[in-house]
C-alpha cells in the first residue's frame, strides 16, 4: 500500500523556461502533468545563449508557472535528466534541485522544487540579466 501512495503522491515545481507551455521541453514533463498555474518565485534570472535560461537565489521576481505532478518520484527523475542534477551538490550538476516559496496569481503561497544554476559565480559571464524575470525575453 505505501508503494502504491508513493506512486500516486503529487508535487509541485516551479518552472520558468522550456518547461512551460508552449515550450521545447513541455513533452517531457505533460504525462505528469495534474494543473499548470502562473506563478512567481524570488531569484534572479538569466538569459543563457544555448537557448535556456538559469535562475539563482535573489532579490527580483521571477516569472513562471507551478507545476501540479503526479507520480513524483518518476516525473521528478524525468527533470533531474533534463536539468543535469544528479544530486545535491554534486560536483557534475548544471542545476541544483532545491524548495523555494512561489506565490500564484491568485496569492497563495506554497513550497515547490526549483532548479538553480549550480555556478552562479559563473553567471553574469555567461547571459544576460533578465531584470523583468521573464523567459524568453522580447
Amino acid at each position: 500500500m505505501a508503494e502504491q501512495e508513493a506512486a500516486s503522491m503529487v508535487t509541485r515545481v516551479f518552472v520558468y523556461g522550456t518547461l512551460k507551455a508552449g515550450m521545447a521541453s513541455r513533452h517531457l514533463v505533460k504525462p505528469y502533468l495534474v494543473e499548470t498555474r502562473p506563478a512567481v518565485a524570488r531569484g534572479l534570472l538569466y538569459d543563457l545563449p544555448c537557448g535556456y535560461p538559469a535562475m539563482v537565489p535573489g532579490e527580483g521576481t521571477v516569472h513562471g508557472e507551478l507545476l501540479t505532478l503526479r507520480r513524483a518520484e518518476r516525473a521528478l527523475q524525468v527533470l533531474d535528466c533534463l536539468e543535469d542534477f544528479h544530486g545535491p551538490g554534486h560536483a557534475g550538476n548544471l542545476y541544483e534541485r532545491v524548495r523555494t516559496r512561489v506565490v500564484t496569481a491568485e496569492g497563495e503561497e506554497c513550497e515547490a522544487w526549483v532548479y538553480y544554476w549550480a555556478r552562479p559565480h559563473e553567471l553574469p559571464a555567461l547571459g544576460r540579466l533578465l531584470p523583468g524575470g521573464r523567459w524568453p525575453p522580447p
